[in-house]
């Protein structure tokens, strides 16, 4: 299977209506299914499935884990996106362990009908809860981190906002090229009008090919979204206008999600990130309260796909060091 990365990407300007449709693909750039956690699967990052959904694991078997991430992947992403990842940590710091399992409505997820669609976005949260519970059931003497890529990041914060009062989803947070806010060249207007039409026509869908109009984004720097594309079994070509809205709407109210955090946060950012630049991430992080512990690390040259960027050795090795200060009550 591709390591390579399945995000749609696209670049401005288009007109109209479509130019907000990419804008938002490009910004992410019924109830919860009961989780069944499998046996050890017979290698590292080896995929288990059943009804609902599949995950891929990174545990030693030689070591207890203290801490164990939770990866929650990008749009148009999967399990495997975590595979860098996963296997830099059994190799340096197999006291950690990684989770990372496939988004509803994304391109692994085995109920066919529900790949690029979402109905109710607390599907999600809901999600990400029961996983949340088992992984913990599994290891219960360790602390959970929810590590969230892209898309993943909006997941993970509203979540964590829409978490019970008084419960602890999570120890810590780690958000990955989060997508912060719209580009100010996309009218306000624009996006409402986007959001009036996931309302209204919910379930048309749009190919994001069309949207693309033959035009491609650096996602690493060697690769173009193009490229993945092409090489991805789980590329979803078209999605409904309520997945998009849901995106739109998750943009929007990521600055009210920070307000919430109360966990340890560590936030990377790739400084040729397309979606966002490093203003407008410091502006997302001057919203988290100051009492909560806050890392911050742009990586010059980086572009979105960290886990897949030239840098992702030093990224790893900056998530193993912030893992290693979690672990010691230091953060």
């Amino acid at each position: 299977m591709s390591l390579s990365r399945s995000h749609w990407f696209g670049s401005l300007p288009l007109q109209g209506g479509r130019a907000v449709l990419m804008m938002l693909v490009l910004a992410i750039v019924g109830c919860a299914p009961s989780y069944t956690l499998v046996s050890h699967t017979k290698s590292p990052g080896e995929v288990a499935k059943q009804d609902t959904f599949g995950y891929r694991k990174w545990i030693s078997e030689k070591t207890e884990q203290d801490v164990v991430v939770i990866g929650i992947h990008g749009f148009c992403g999967a399990s495997i996106d975590y595979e860098n990842l996963g296997l830099h940590l059994l190799k340096n710091q197999p006291e950690t362990g990684l989770y990372a399992y496939e988004v509803r409505g994304q391109g692994s997820d085995p109920i066919r009908e529900r790949r690029g669609d979402i109905g109710d976005p607390k599907d999600w949260y809901r999600d990400l809860f029961a996983f949340t519970q088992l992984v913990r059931e599994r290891h219960p003497n360790a602390k959970v981190v929810w590590f969230g890529e892209s898309m993943g990041g909006l997941i993970a914060a509203h979540a964590l906002r829409e978490s019970p009062v008084g419960d602890v989803a999570c120890d810590a947070l780690v958000l990955s090229s989060p997508v912060v806010r719209v580009k100010d060249d996309v009218p306000a207007w624009q996006v409402e009008l986007i959001k009036v039409a996931a309302t209204t026509l919910p379930l048309a869908r749009v190919s994001l090919g069309t949207l693309a109009n033959g035009q491609d984004v650096q996602m690493t720097q060697t690769s173009h979204h193009s490229d993945q594309v092409q090489t991805n079994s789980y590329h979803v070509e078209e999605h409904t206008l309520r997945l998009l809205g849901t995106l739109a709407g998750h943009i929007g109210s990521m600055n009210e999600c920070a307000q919430t955090f109360r966990v340890p946060v560590l936030v990377l950012h790739g400084d040729k990130d397309f979606f966002n630049n490093d203003s407008e991430v410091r502006g997302f992080l001057a919203h988290i309260p100051q009492n909560v512990s806050t890392t911050y690390r742009n990586y010059p040259d980086a572009y979105h796909l960290l886990m897949y960027d030239a840098k992702k050795e030093k990224i790893f090795s900056d998530v193993e060091r912030w893992l290693n200060r979690l672990r010691r009550d230091r953060l």
